[in-house]
């Protein structure tokens, strides 16, 4: 048994059996080499405990009887339920401010005008005077701009209208450059954009330039022909002067193959012209063709008469027999007077310069400022936002690429087209 006074001996007795303890290593004897003497004790035979491990309270470290916390479930469910609750209301907000203009706001870049017309810059200049660019591009025709969320498609004549209404109320616009790429279109929406150009060109003495890039045909030559000088890209393809009316017939189909028969009630013979389901060989149908056909000539005349009203003795002697529908490059073009030259934008702006006496312009381009949700999430794909690339422009929304998928087809069965159907 140790003596009280024995130094190996620990002041709280042994405790080499406690857990967690590590016993000292064993001493050599006092009369051995390299015996240390332990520590002296504290004053007052005091020991401290030893500090904790580290981590104390995690894993086989943790004292006896301690217990770590665990995160009650419900607790969780209930700020995931929070945090969707927040969200839904949050769009819905969004959606209410899309619907009253609250977004509007958003649109950002350029300065614009009460019909919405935003003002971009596309090159600077040094002086005060501007030539201001309105794009048309695509099938023309008269549609509604689409959507709560502003991405719908573009309605080209109401752009045309509401640019050239911000060029002839602006002092320092002093000609204005349409840059087309178009197949064409309605005829009626054609002739909308033909009849502002004039009246333009009448009310404010502003020339117009066309510049025509990959396509101007059909109805894009239509409001072309009205202005003073038209510039051709080397590999335009222009012309096509005529009048289509697109239809199919199932009338074999349905009688032959799926033995269906025609039950249209109409009243007037000719209510049904044009019908797809009505016998092609039958008296009723060929007079209904023929009263069709007399239409479209009737439009075709029309749209002769405005090309050789807006090139006046530009044309050449035989040019109304170019103007029958066919396409015709730029080069053929330029030789039968449907073109002034063949070039590119710069020789656009070049002669927009020559006929105001301007030098150095600035050039402007006109479109849509982005308005509701589309303000937010930039998916009017119609609007024109400067520096921005095909990447950078979001998927469209349904009703756009149902659009876009139409023009593409470039079928509108039954109304009449001025339009290049390759």
């Amino acid at each position: 048994m140790d003596s009280p006074n024995d130094p190996n001996r620990d002041n709280f007795g042994d405790v080499s059996s406690t857990p967690g303890f590590n016993a000292p290593p064993p001493q050599p004897p006092r009369s051995q080499p390299g015996f240390m003497p332990p520590p002296p004790p504290p004053p007052g035979g005091f020991h401290f405990p030893p500090p904790p491990p580290p981590h104390m309270g995690q894993g086989p470290m943790a004292p006896m009887g301690y217990r770590q916390p665990v995160k009650s479930r419900s607790t969780v469910w209930r700020v995931v339920g929070l945090l969707i609750l927040i969200g839904v209301i949050g769009f819905n907000v969004l959606i209410f401010a899309g619907m009253f203009g609250g977004m509007a706001m958003l649109g950002g870049g350029g300065s614009s005008d009460p019909h919405r017309v935003v003002e971009y810059d596309r090159r600077a200049g040094v002086s005060k005077d501007k030539i201001a660019v309105v794009s048309i591009s695509g099938v023309i025709m008269e549609e509604g701009e689409g959507g709560l969320f502003g991405g719908g498609h573009e309605n080209p004549v109401q752009l045309l209208e509401d640019s050239l209404d911000r060029a002839a109320e602006d002092p320092y616009v002093k000609a204005v450059i349409l840059e087309i790429n178009s197949p064409g279109g309605g005829v009626t929406a054609s002739d909308l954009m033909h009849h502002k150009i004039t009246q333009f060109k009448s009310q404010t003495n502003k020339p117009i330039v066309v510049y025509m890039k990959d396509l101007a045909a059909s109805g894009g030559y239509y409001i072309s022909a009205p202005a003073d000088v038209i510039v051709a890209n080397p590999t335009t393809l222009t012309g096509s002067i005529g009048v289509i009316i697109q239809g199919l017939n199932f009338h074999g189909t349905l009688t032959e193959v799926v033995k269906a028969k025609d039950m249209t009630i109409k009243a007037g013979k000719n209510k049904g012209m044009g019908s797809p389901f009505a016998d092609p060989t039958s008296e009723e149908a060929k007079e209904g063709n023929a009263i069709l056909q007399e239409l479209v000539d009737e439009m075709h005349g029309r749209f002769k008469k405005l090309v050789k009203e807006g090139r006046k003795n530009r044309l050449a002697a035989d040019w109304e027999t170019y103007a029958d529908g066919r396409i015709l490059s730029a080069d053929k073009a330029k030789t039968l007077g449907f073109v002034d030259r063949i070039g590119y934008f710069d020789d656009a702006v070049e002669e927009a310069e020559r006929l105001t006496g301007s030098r150095n312009a600035q050039v402007v381009e006109y479109g849509r400022k982005p308005s509701g949700l589309a303000a937010l999430f930039g998916m009017n794909s119609d609007a024109k936002k400067p520096k921005v690339s095909l990447e950078d422009v979001p998927a469209a929304t349904a009703d756009a690429l149902a659009a876009r998928m139409q023009a593409m087809a470039r079928f509108y069965p039954n109304r009449p087209l001025a339009i290049w159907v390759p």
